[in-house]
């Protein structure tokens, strides 16, 4: 194969970050960030695949996703990024690239891994000091999650509990998840993990080698990189990020 691939991988929670061309901020306005969130509610009624997070910067997205195979993503994406970018061009009277160049897939392992991701994602506008609560944001899913929103909803809560390992629990997982975000909003240093949109997969070590050894690519196109834990979850252990070459993460899954 010319390209890496990772081959016979189902079912598998994908954190997506996708990008408005050179970092333009293109989506700062309400009107379109708001089209971008009905998109994604049309999406997964549209493909087999289910949201689990998201949220909606000025400049670039974040959308946790949990999908029975790469090409529902590709053909969910291909719809999203298309119908937003068609919209945009034509109310502005602009031509040209919305959305710089393709989004970036990274694999995570469920658990742990995948509740340090959540909330990643939703102390997005914490960290970049747009807001002081995440809940502040309107254009992020910690709403539903909270269970303040309750039409129009897009993500899936139960596949989400089954993949955190607490099916059946959504009271629970509220509880904690108040508490989390509370604790995680007080701390005065909110640090940018890297990994998350640049890594082709991040989970434990016995994970990321195992999904590695899936990876056909070039030599030295896959190293692994330690990353130390940054939020305090239930469960402490390290996250480890697979990492590949732009080469082999053009054909990565999808």
């Amino acid at each position: 194969m010319r390209r890496g691939r990772i081959r016979n991988v189902k079912g598998c929670c994908v954190h997506v970050t996708h990008r408005c061309h050179n970092r333009q901020f293109l989506l700062k306005f309400s009107r379109d960030r708001r089209a971008y969130v009905e998109r994604l509610r049309l999406a997964s009624t549209k493909f087999d695949i289910d949201f689990l997070d998201y949220v909606v910067t000025c400049n670039h997205v974040h959308l946790l996703t949990w999908v029975p195979d790469g090409t529902e993503l590709s053909r969910a994406m291909q719809y999203i990024a298309g119908a937003a970018g068609w919209a945009y061009n034509r109310r502005k009277s602009r031509s040209g690239s919305f959305w710089s160049g393709r989004y970036h897939p990274a694999l995570v392992e469920t658990g742990s891994h995948l509740f340090r991701c959540l909330f990643y994602i939703d102390m997005n506008r914490v960290r970049a000091r747009a807001v002081e609560y995440p809940s502040q944001w309107r254009d992020c899913g910690v709403h539903e999650l909270l269970g303040i929103r309750q039409r129009y909803r897009i993500l899936n809560l139960e596949r989400l509990l089954w993949c955190l390992g607490m099916p059946g629990q959504p009271d629970d997982f509220r509880r904690w998840y108040q508490v989390t975000l509370d604790e995680l909003s007080r701390e005065s240093c909110h640090v940018r993990e890297p990994m998350w949109s640049e890594c082709a997969a991040v989970g434990s070590r016995d994970w990321t080698e195992r999904l590695g050894s899936k990876l056909v690519a070039g030599r030295q196109a896959i190293r692994e990189v330690h990353v130390p834990g940054a939020l305090t979850l239930a469960d402490e252990s390290a996250s480890w990020g697979l990492s590949a070459s732009r080469r082999a993460t053009d054909g990565l899954l999808f």
